[in-house]
């Protein structure tokens, strides 16, 4: 028996009359060239999607700008994911709120003017609550210029980049930087997730950092940025794989492998520091976590295998400057460095390092608690001078020497009685990046 309700045709047809209106309300508008593209983005509204052909793009400058909303952001992707490929001097500037870019591939990009993806049109206009997804900038060719410029340069509030590909960088300037303002405010609170940092050759010079958030002039200021859940592959721009230079930063979860640089608190105090895997794999020059600063926490990593020495050694506490400068070293204070692993690193841990023939100060006040570190038969812990108020609780080395005048706070053991961390974990990598670079790109 069929029932038929008077009220289904009606209701029906006002539910299809909300659909036509909804799709009316939220375009899906292709581009072939600029032109299109910029008559696109005039008439972008929150919801409308912007779908670049396929094939390459060559000295195509960008400019995304639009007002979306959190639940309907203005979307600009290419046709399929890695099909649009941005060559030579090429460039994205975003401005507004709520945008999302993704799927769209940057090759070998030399922008003359400006950094190849940026989070502002300008000075005045930024970027705010936006995201760069599933998107690769990667290099394979030399440039000719002498330009320093920035793969990715984050401004404004609350931007994220996430599930992207870098690789390649050879030229001088820092990978991705999140700019602060000169005028404190509102914290940025940007978050760097999931992404594939892939080779980068060293640089011999500064300026070949993979992150950097924040920088001398700003370092003071709270940023509460995070830096979660990446894989960094052979970074080996300079010593300074990760440049800290604001406070309140997280970086946790990340895998640094074969790394020539190390996770380092250059500037800015109270940041936090957990749950990061290093693997050196034995490759020279290979290094950890360098604290400078006040009130950081490092606590619940794992090192194992690195190679490097000094600025590198496994977890490298610095001396500070007397009257530091804002870009000199300021002295170490209240620093918390606990229930981290140590593994059969070149050196383990070092305390009181100055790369600078300066008077030094070293770092007072500061925790060492439930550590466990097996060493390769040397000196677990190397502390260049006597240290005031240090405080080392429940520390466990296994193998060698504890290099400690005091034994409160220290059990040695046999090196196959050391525990991991074990809350660390390494980076999966199928778990970071693009999905559909070639395999000859990777």
């Amino acid at each position: 028996m069929k029932i038929f309700s008077p009220f289904v045709t009606p209701c029906l047809t006002l539910a299809l009359l909300a659909c036509d209106a909804l799709a009316a309300a939220e375009s899906r508008v292709a581009a072939n060239d600029i032109a299109a593209f910029e008559a696109a983005v005039g008439a972008a509204k929150a919801g409308d999607t912007i779908i670049l052909d396929a094939g390459e793009w060559k000295d195509a400058t960008l400019v995304l700008k639009g007002e979306g909303s959190k639940d309907k952001p203005i979307t600009l992707r290419a046709a399929s994911p890695g099909a649009v490929k941005f060559t030579g001097d090429s460039s994205l500037r975003l401005a507004g709120q709520h945008l999302m870019v993704e799927g769209l591939w940057f090759h070998n990009c030399f922008p003359l003017k400006w950094d190849v993806v940026m989070f502002r049109e300008d000075s005045k206009n930024l970027a705010s609550h936006c995201k760069l997804r599933d998107c690769a900038i990667t290099q394979d060719a030399e440039t000719k210029d002498s330009k320093e410029r920035k793969w990715v340069s984050l401004y404004g509030l609350g931007n994220v980049v996430e599930h992207c590909h870098f690789e390649g960088k050879t030229s001088k300037g820092t990978l991705l930087v999140a700019w602060l303002p000169e005028a404190a405010g509102e914290p940025p609170k940007h978050e760097i997730l999931n992404n594939y940092f892939g080779p980068r050759p060293r640089l011999g010079k500064n300026g070949g950092e993979i992150i950097r958030l924040g920088d001398s002039d700003t370092s003071m200021q709270e940023a509460q940025c995070v830096v979660r859940g990446n894989l960094f592959e052979k970074c080996d721009g300079e010593v300074e794989c990760i440049s800290n230079k604001s406070c309140g930063n997280e970086y946790g979860g990340n895998s640094f492998i074969e790394c020539q640089g190390t996770l380092t608190l250059r500037h800015g105090n109270g940041c936090l520091v957990m749950q990061n895997w290093f693997d050196g794999k034995n490759r020279k020059f290979t290094g950890g976590i360098r604290i400078i600063g006040e009130n950081h926490t490092v606590t619940g990593n794992h090192l194992q295998n690195l190679e490097g020495d000094e600025a590198r050694t496994a977890i490298c506490v610095m001396n500070g400057i007397k009257d530091s400068p804002a870009n000199g070293y300021l002295q170490v204070k209240n620093a918390v460095v606990a229930s981290n692993s140590i593994f059969d690193c070149k050196h383990s841990v070092l305390i009181g390092y100055a790369d600078k023939d300066v008077q030094a100060l070293m770092p007072p006040e500061c925790r060492f608690e439930g550590n466990s570190i097996r060493t390769r038969g040397g000196v677990a812990i190397e502390l260049i001078e006597p240290a005031a108020k240090l405080k080392w609780m429940s520390n466990i080395i296994g193998g060698g020497e504890s290099g400690l005048s005091v034994s409160e706070g220290i059990t040695m053991v046999a090196p196959e009685k050391v525990s991991q961390a074990r809350l660390a974990k390494p980076v999966n990598r199928a778990d970071v990046g693009v999905k559909w670079m070639p395999p000859a790109a990777k």
